[in-house]
């Protein structure tokens, strides 16, 4: 069994939890992750599975120390020659809080000259070091006196599916989209939208799903690959389990909406990876014209946040007050979702919420509010 803990976004430990419960029916919840133990098939899955998951981290060993000296000793006990091959690359990720080791790229250098000089000392050579695409990732936390030494099973962020041919600047990360289309409850069965979906992740993210498409079954590499005790043949068992489980269902409705072609263009490139064409509804439109097609179902919106409010009134003010007024005029029978940052332009809106769940999108404080809409609730 190893030692596991997987990252994720802040304010969705929880859901991450549940959204691997049947892979680790059995773990912890923490700051930023949870915790768990794992044997090496389940390490595969919840790399191939995880929707909210960042990077699933294997514990080696942890330790306390006082200074660089006793650093450097600690790390240069360990068998390292037994991880790192000298024909591979290797990277160290140190993050954490310490007054005792504040310069953290001189604690960094520390930990790679220890691993360097125990692999040299043992196979008379040593490996490279690669910061843009490594074999192997040693992920460290650092909190004061402690050190946690961790194997970064999934390399590349696991929030990067490995479907995305073209980057949007103000791209939500696919994990927190996950995490939050979890969050509203959606039943998967009832229509989806997402009237302002820029490149397209919350329909994407929906879809997959909906479908039972595990998110990394599109993805190149994970680093556990180049690990000495890489299984291959059971990964490619559980590739092949994974994908006889995708189930697409027509009568699922996934819509998405924007006005900007160039948004639309990057939504229909990724949708077209995923062979998902003809099963996820994007096209052009303003949102002053969205009036959704079906009975009911959920919307969810990511709406710009703005920077500050100017006297006077200015476009992002009467944005989110059209936001209150499509709800309320066009959506009646729909549970409305809306992702924000800025609570003042929130108030905009102009609706009675039933909840404001808090999340971080990077380093901001986001709330995601939700506004469930029935007849005469607002006249």
């Amino acid at each position: 069994m190893y030692k596991c803990f997987l990252t994720c976004p802040r304010g969705l430990e929880e859901q991450a939890q549940i959204d691997i419960n049947s892979i680790i029916p059995d773990s912890k919840i923490y700051n930023g992750g949870i915790e768990f133990n794992a044997t090496k098939s389940d390490i595969y899955n919840v790399n191939l599975y995880s929707r909210i998951g960042m990077h699933l981290l294997i514990k080696l060993f942890d330790f306390d120390c006082e200074n660089n000296e006793e650093l450097y000793e600690k790390i240069h006990e360990y068998g390292w020659d037994k991880i790192i091959d000298i024909e591979q690359s290797f990277l160290i990720k140190l993050k954490g809080q310490s007054k005792k080791f504040k310069n953290k790229n001189f604690t960094a250098l520390k930990i790679k000259d220890a691993v360097v000089d125990q692999i040299r000392k043992v196979r008379l050579s040593r490996p490279s070091v690669n910061k843009d695409n490594p074999d192997i990732i040693i992920s460290i936390h650092i909190q004061d006196n402690k050190f946690s030494i961790y194997l970064d099973s999934s390399g590349i962020s696991l929030h990067k599916r490995g479907y995305r041919n073209k980057i949007h600047r103000a791209m939500l990360n696919e994990s927190l989209a996950a995490g939050l289309i979890m969050k509203t409850q959606w039943d998967k069965k009832n229509a989806f939208y997402d009237p302002m979906c820029g490149s397209g992740t919350f329909p994407i993210e929906a879809a997959l799903m909906a479908y039972n498409i595990p998110p990394g079954l599109l993805r190149k590499k994970f680093t556990f690959q180049k690990w000495k005790d890489y299984d291959s043949l059971l990964f490619k068992k559980l590739l092949k389990i994974a994908k006889n489980k995708i189930k697409i269902d027509s009568k699922i409705k996934i819509y998405g909406y924007d006005n900007a072609l160039s948004n639309i263009a990057i939504a229909l490139s990724s949708i077209k990876s995923l062979d998902l064409s003809s099963h996820i509804k994007i096209k052009k439109l303003d949102f002053l014209n969205f009036i959704p097609n079906q009975e009911s179902g959920t919307i969810i919106i990511n709406p710009p946040y703005g920077e500050r409010l100017r006297p006077g009134g200015n476009e992002l003010n009467n944005l989110y007050s059209s936001i209150g007024d499509i709800f309320k005029n066009n959506c009646n029978g729909y549970d409305c979702y809306v992702f924000t940052s800025n609570l003042e332009l929130a108030k905009y809106i102009g609706l009675k919420s039933k909840s404001r769940l808090q999340f971080k999108n990077g380093n901001l404080d986001c709330r995601l509010i939700h506004y469930p809409i029935s007849s005469g609730s607002y006249k």
